[in-house]
């Protein structure tokens, strides 16, 4: 198994085939039959019925509109429909957590992890024991290795990927917003809205936007679901050449260290 077998299907046509064809078989940590569920060696388990899948993660605006365009609707993308409609943090630049779910997740004990249901993301299929948008699931889901086959060297592989993938989201997501007459100030507002870390009285409890902030975040567009879907159709389109660009010096040192360090283990 590969690295392109395991990421969406359309970065294929942007990252370097170096990163594609690297190798990413795991068989200590899986999501079918979770290790850490069983292992008694690790300082504390996961419940088998909830894994590593109590984070909510992070979908980037393309994402979304590729999980939107998709024919068969899992339970997640009914769940990320429901979200976009009710206000739940969807911002153009993507689906993140709500306030709520951010401060209860900074706020949890290290054991909670893996063991608290409250916490577990919403794009979770119960039915299944299985994520419901795995070809889009976010780069944290992607990248984490409670253990790896190649132990520390394979840890750090896994830690650099997921720095560089988050790269390449955010990068892609920005690019979407300039082609659909965002400002950068309009970005940078959005991006107050990832990764909090102080919360007001009335935010520690906010799981929806209020229709003014929400109309003043998407800055004209009614039809968000339209909105996603075109962000995913610009990224569709785009080449190597053109991602390069949009990488810039620093994304494409971030790309050679993935490499570097993929072959080390």
């Amino acid at each position: 198994m590969q690295i392109k077998s395991i990421i969406p299907a359309l970065y294929n046509n942007l990252l370097s085939t170096k990163v594609l064809n690297l190798s990413a078989v795991e068989t200590k940590a899986t999501c079918q039959n979770c290790l850490r569920s069983r292992d008694k060696r690790f300082a504390y388990t996961y419940k088998s019925n909830l894994k590593c899948c109590t984070f909510h993660p992070y979908l980037p605006n393309f994402a979304v509109g590729a999980l939107l365009s998709t024919k068969e609707k899992t339970v997640g993308i009914e769940k990320l429909e429901s979200k976009i409609l009710s206000r739940e943090f969807a911002l153009p630049i993507g689906v993140m957590a709500p306030y709520d779910y951010q401060l209860a997740f900074l706020s949890k004990n290290e054991e909670d992890f893996g063991n608290r249901a409250d916490l577990l993301c919403p794009y979770f299929s119960a039915e299944q024991n299985q994520c419901s948008i795995w070809e889009y699931r976010g780069v944290v889901c992607t990248s984490f290795y409670c253990r790896s086959d190649y132990g520390q060297d394979g840890q750090k592989f896994w830690a650099v990927m997921s720095d560089f993938l988050s790269y390449v989201e955010m990068a892609l997501a920005e690019e979407c917003l300039v082609q659909l007459d965002f400002s950068p100030r309009d970005l940078s507002d959005q991006l107050m809205y990832l990764n909090k870390r102080d919360f007001s009285l009335s935010e520690q409890t906010q799981h929806q936007l209020d229709e003014v902030t929400d109309r003043k975040l998407w800055n004209g567009y009614d039809s968000k679901i339209e909105f996603y879907q075109k962000c995913f159709a610009i990224v569709q389109k785009l080449d190597r050449n053109q991602f390069k660009e949009i990488l810039g010096e620093q994304g494409l040192e971030l790309e050679s260290e993935v490499v570097d360090y993929g072959h080390r283990r």
